[in-house]
């Protein structure tokens, strides 16, 4: 285990265009302006939580009502999430209120995973139902996301492709960049139809989002989208993003990465040196950077290069 790092960025917020440092004041008031914002995480760093707690609390204090989409939780969970903030809304307290949050993590089947895990999101929850705010599932549901990953989306059945909400947008450049990243991701092991299989359960994954998240825009124009999501469903204004946007071209979105900082020290260049394809040149990964301590300092990679230089002697 590495030692944590002091590092000058930790805590300060850049701009991406000009790669400015601002305030996080400027920061909130950047984003009452946008119709969806999103708070692009690392899943496992309780920073990145604390942060998403601020924001929406700021903006409750600012006498909005935002709506509060998660990545982590399916469409089809949706009714339970709103079950547990209408009525703790209308009073339980104590054991009635622990016992409610003993079966919600059941019907989310959430009952297996970290305590701490848990209590990143619920407390996000927990501050949606004292606020009476909604909150809303965006992906699909877990069942689907394993059959697309495993057999691809030509093996579903009519009843499971129902489910999709694909709005068939391709972009080879995309495809190849993300393709790139999951290699990475897995440690340089990649079979094609793997990654093949994966990009398609991708698209699909954030077609689906970007639908949940037009069908509450539409519903509730006038109060904000905060979208609780992993960094990589918005980076560069795609994924997720670009797929909102072709459901509503006049939208307004902030795209706000919560960043960790690299293992090894880096400078703030590096941080936004923008990725290419060929010909193409994507935009910065956010629109704005919020730099965090890291959740954990060890290579993931380390441990696996090891077991295969075991297995080649």
């Amino acid at each position: 285990m590495t030692e944590v790092r002091n590092d000058p960025l930790l805590g300060k917020i850049y701009a991406s265009l000009d790669q400015s440092e601002i305030t996080y004041q400027v920061l909130l008031e950047e984003s009452l302006k946008a119709d969806v914002i999103y708070l692009g995480e690392n899943h496992n760093n309780k920073i990145h939580h604390q942060y998403q707690l601020q924001i929406v609390q700021d903006f409750i204090d600012q006498g909005k009502r935002p709506r509060i989409g998660f990545e982590f939780f399916s469409v089809d969970q949706t009714g339970y999430l709103m079950s547990f903030v209408t009525q703790q809304s209308s009073g339980p307290h104590g054991k009635d209120e622990k016992q409610a949050e003993i079966q919600l993590r059941q019907n989310l089947g959430w009952q297996d995973r970290p305590e701490l895990t848990w209590q990143f999101y619920f407390r996000l929850i927990k501050q949606a139902s004292e606020n009476g705010l909604t909150v809303f599932g965006a992906d699909l549901p877990n069942g689907i996301i394993r059959r697309l990953t495993r057999n691809g989306v030509d093996e579903l059945n009519a009843v499971e492709r129902g489910l999709l909400k694909s709005t068939n947008m391709e972009d080879e450049a995309y495809q190849s960049l993300m393709i790139g990243k999951f290699k990475e991701a897995h440690c340089g092991f990649a079979q094609p139809k793997m990654m093949e299989k994966m990009y398609q359960t991708w698209l699909e994954r954030n077609d689906a989002m970007a639908h949940s998240i037009a069908a509450i825009h539409k519903e509730f124009p006038q109060e904000p989208i905060i979208v609780i999501i992993g960094s990589g469903h918005v980076e560069h204004n795609m994924g997720v993003y670009d797929r909102v946007k072709h459901h509503i071209p006049d939208i307004k979105q902030l795209n706000l990465g919560l960043m960790e900082i690299t293992i090894k020290p880096s400078g703030l260049q590096e941080y936004f040196s923008l990725e290419k394809e060929g010909e193409r040149v994507f935009l910065p990964a956010h629109e704005y950077v919020w730099f965090t301590q890291r959740s954990s300092y060890e290579d993931p990679c380390e441990k696996f290069r090891e077991m295969l230089k075991r297995m080649k002697q």
